[in-house]
């Protein structure tokens, strides 16, 4: 029998290149090959007719995406009598909410539209299915996994004592996007760097958009890193920070909104990735998974909090140590895409009625 073709839309930007959530939640879980035994997969920026049972529409599709041309879109896969996924890992519709209009309302028009035309509805969280419902009774939930063909194998380090000369790195990062989250934490950050003077580097990849944002780190030292201009997209970005990254502790500081509370806790795992140990926002990304003190530190978005987290796992390189080693244990076992990619087969074989256990 002929493996069942699917045919994804990815997102993408200007550059014709997919966003690295396309490459997190489709290009390398379906390329994966758990699942290329089973599908027969291809991707494009468009649909042309292309022979499929099934295809795929990544959230806005595209950096000039309209109405109309959704509606085009839609209305050939129907005619060509495919089955049609919409995949979607944000909440635009309440981030329009907090982020002073973006997206524009046309987008959520489109979001709206392929929601309520989707034969299965794809999102990465619980808390996103919920929020989505009313568009879409078949949402179904697949959460992100890292692909463990892109890890630099890694184990935390025992090298850090509280007297020694080496400074401790505490690391963040994430797109240029957080600014306000990382402004959140900054007092905590403040305070540990005082009670710890020389011993403590802070180390940032992306985070920062705002020149504003680097002017007030003046009383923490700061490090900027980044990788070369080709490391840039997903597939080679995560071979050089897993390889590159020597953090001690992580941080994730994430605010507690609407549109945040449908994240997934894709940071987690990446920490988990460089044997880090992490500290993260007590919000519902992480607190499904994360296990407080023993695969990170869920921490209250206050001050005090975030400094007593930090402050303990400076001192304290034992429990540093335990919960990074269960950090990288967790991922390795439950969330790489060797155990999660075949999750696909669950989707897939719902929407076009095939057991692909029989």
């Amino acid at each position: 029998m002929s493996l069942p073709k699917i045919h994804v839309v990815h997102e993408y930007g200007d550059d014709f290149r997919p966003h690295s959530t396309t490459f997190i939640r489709l290009i390398r879980p379906l390329t994966h090959p758990r699942l290329t035994a089973h599908l027969n997969t291809s991707f494009d920026l468009r649909y042309q007719d292309q022979s499929a049972d099934l295809v795929i529409v990544d959230r806005l599709w595209r950096p000039d995406v309209t109405l109309d041309r959704v509606k085009v879109l839609v209305n050939n896969i129907r005619l060509a009598g495919a089955k049609f996924i919409y995949t979607l890992d944000d909440n635009f519709l309440d981030l329009v909410y907090e982020n002073k209009g973006w997206p524009p309302i046309e987008f959520l028009e489109i979001v709206e539209y392929l929601l309520r035309r989707a034969d299965v509805v794809v999102v990465s969280t619980s808390v996103l299915k919920n929020r989505l419902q009313n568009f879409n009774k078949n949402i179904m939930v697949i959460p992100n996994a890292l692909d463990e063909r892109l890890l630099v194998r890694r184990y935390p380090s025992e090298g850090y004592l509280a007297n020694s000369k080496k400074r401790i790195r505490i690391g963040y990062m994430g797109t240029y996007t957080h600014d306000d989250d990382l402004m959140m934490v900054l007092p905590a950050l403040e305070e540990v760097c005082k009670r710890h003077p020389g011993k403590i580097e802070v180390q940032l990849v992306g985070i920062i958009r705002r020149d504003e944002t680097k002017n007030d780190l003046q009383n923490i030292p700061v490090r900027y890193l980044s990788p070369s201009p080709y490391e840039n997209e997903y597939p080679l970005f995560m071979l050089w920070f897993t390889g590159r990254m020597n953090w001690d502790i992580a941080i994730s500081p994430l605010r507690d909104t609407p549109f945040n509370r449908s994240k997934s806790d894709i940071k987690f795992l990446d920490y988990c990735a460089i044997g880090a140990a992490g500290v993260f926002s007590r919000v519902p990304p992480y607190k499904s998974t994360v296990q407080h003190m023993k695969t990170g530190w869920l921490a209250e978005n206050q001050t005090e909090a975030w400094v007593e987290a930090l402050d303990k796992l400076i001192t304290d390189q034992d429990l540093r140590v335990y919960m990074a080693r269960n950090a990288t244990r967790y991922l390795f076992t439950k969330r790489v895409l060797s155990q999660c990619a075949p999750k696909w087969l669950e989707v897939v074989g719902s929407s076009l009625g095939l057991d692909f256990n029989s």
